[in-house]
């Protein structure tokens, strides 16, 4: 509880912690399990009195790892996983030490121990860009959906898999009841036999998880902390550190060239491998096939969407919206951070020579290229537009791109 200001300067009582823990104890059944990140494990215990399947007493940091790992995945995956732990999930939204807040954290704790989640240590494609666009793997993820869902009108949530039930007053803390849960699952999870302790009655417990969740558990790969006093250092552990402090101070390898403990190859040595959930981090990855360019949006298709300079001045970003927006093509216009996009799908027009975007082809209609005087004028506010189909059909390395 603490004390804020409206933006009408009118002076407030936040209480949405607390009433969210009263709703969880007033509107869900006893046995109801709370899945939420660990640091308000004590709070959904101790006020809520419900089980949680996390607290600042977890000291199994592959269980908090697991927890990570749902949260950052894709909404579909994530239920996968979620329907076999709990029945309601809660997170912390509406800005200040929020979720989206802590999110690199989950990530980087998920990947120390999954490390199919992300690229590299650190994590950095699950995060947000300049001016608060978030990446593609971001917008994917649960944790974002679940925080962001009826504010952003582009964000969903499938009610088959999560059902919204509460938000707080100012929106701090939000619920959601997670659909289809397994009740073969809950009922394995309640009996004491499966219950793995150091000794019986003991206060710590390491568990283990219902056996529809064994082909995940066996990807874990225990990650020996370097706090960790009651176990030696391993090499693959003490490498990982290694690798996480070179990329947090900007001395780490590049992403692709070094191979980090536990990953694996699955694919044939001819075929690229592809990044995690598929989500392009670099503009070489899009594989994106370029159809033209013009200096005029006015040519761009009828039915265009203006998507902001942010994602003008990413072309992942904006590859991720197209994809979203159900849309065809992109066009991109850049110049150092700054930049402008659009996405369509109706027909362009053929520019004239008075567009200076200089030669235009669709598909192998005809050869061109970016006009050189245009790209290369410093006195030009913006390139001219660079037109791609946003499917991943050929690789395209075009100076005219200018990502």
């Amino acid at each position: 509880m603490f004390k804020a200001k409206l933006r009408n300067g009118e002076e407030i009582i936040v209480d949405d912690y607390r009433e969210a823990y009263w709703w969880l104890r007033d509107k869900t059944p006893e046995d109801a399990r709370i899945m939420a990140w660990w640091d308000y494990g004590y709070q959904i215990t101790g006020i809520g009195n419900r089980t949680t399947i996390a607290d600042g007493n977890t000291w199994n940091h592959e269980h908090i790892a697991t927890l990570g790992r749902i949260l950052s995945a894709p909404e579909k995956r994530a239920h996968k996983i979620a329907r076999h732990l709990a029945d309601y999930v809660l997170v912390w939204a509406g800005g200040g030490g929020d979720d989206l807040a802590k999110s690199p954290h989950m990530a980087r704790i998920g990947n120390s121990v999954y490390h199919d989640i992300c690229a590299e240590p650190t994590c950095s494609e699950f995060g947000f860009y300049r001016g608060g666009m978030p990446t593609p793997m971001m917008r994917k993820s649960l944790l974002y959906k679940l925080t962001q869902f009826g504010y952003k009108k582009e964000v969903k949530v499938d009610p088959q898999r999560f059902e919204h039930v509460f938000t707080s007053k100012y929106g701090k803390v939000r619920i959601f009841k997670i659909k289809n849960v397994s009740k073969k699952s809950k009922k394995w999870v309640a009996n004491p036999d499966n219950r793995v302790c150091d000794a019986p009655g003991s206060w710590y417990c390491t568990g283990q998880y219902p056996p529809a969740l064994k082909s995940l558990i066996a990807k874990r790969k225990n990650f020996r902390q370097l706090e960790d006093f009651n176990v030696g250092q391993d090499k693959e552990s003490t490498k990982y550190n290694e690798e996480y402090m070179k990329q947090m101070s900007g001395q780490g390898s590049k992403k692709g060239k070094k191979k980090l403990p536990g990953k694996k190859k699955t694919e044939p040595r001819t075929k690229k491998k592809q990044k995690r959930g598929g989500y392009p981090t670099h503009g070489d990855d899009l594989n994106l096939k370029y159809v033209g360019c013009t200096g005029s949006e006015n040519k761009l298709g009828k039915d265009k969407e203006y998507v902001g300079g942010s994602s003008g001045a990413n072309i992942a970003l904006l590859q991720s919206i197209a994809w979203e927006k159900g849309h065809k093509y992109i066009a991109v216009a850049r110049v150092g951070s700054d930049g402008h996009s659009f996405v369509f799908t109706d027909k362009m027009k053929k520019p004239t020579e008075n567009d200076k975007g200089g030669l235009w082809w669709l598909g192998g209609g005809g050869g061109g290229s970016c006009g050189a005087s245009v790209l290369n004028d410093e006195n030009s506010p913006f390139v001219s537009f660079s037109l791609f189909f946003s499917n991943p059909v050929i690789d395209c390395r075009l100076r005219c791109s200018m990502w």
